[in-house]
């Protein structure tokens, strides 16, 4: 079974050892973190090639990897508080805490995300 399906069809333990080395916890707090610093380092390469692309362009592209940033963020907290429950572990040493409570990742809406249709949709008030 690759790794990368193990939490969606298998329960194993949260100390199990995965092929990094790391336990089935820390690996699955690595790899959320790594998500986030992924779109950081997208953000820092497509500054580093505004002066090849067009303002207008530059600047859009640049604005939506601004909010795939900060919703990758708040992705990898809420994820990270929601299986810290079940876990009951800490993060590994030098990885940052959820910025939020786990009920206060459930309270957020996301009325305009795809399959959640807004109760009143512009337009039709």
């Amino acid at each position: 079974m690759p790794e990368k399906y193990l939490l969606w069809f298998h329960h194993v333990p949260w100390d199990h050892r995965m092929a990094s080395g790391r336990t089935l916890w820390d690996e699955l707090v690595v790899r959320y973190t790594r998500g986030v610093e992924t779109v950081s380092t997208m953000r820092k390469t497509w500054a580093s090639v505004a002066p090849y692309v067009d303002a207008e362009r530059h600047q859009e592209v640049a604005a939506f990897l601004a909010i795939q940033e900060k919703e990758a963020q708040w992705w990898r907290d809420a994820c990270i508080a929601y299986f810290q429950t079940f876990s009951k572990r800490p993060l590994p040493q030098g990885y940052a805490p959820p910025a939020k409570t786990l009920a206060e990742y459930e309270a957020i809406r996301t009325p305009y995300a795809p399959g959640h249709p807004p109760a009143n949709p512009p337009g039709h008030e």
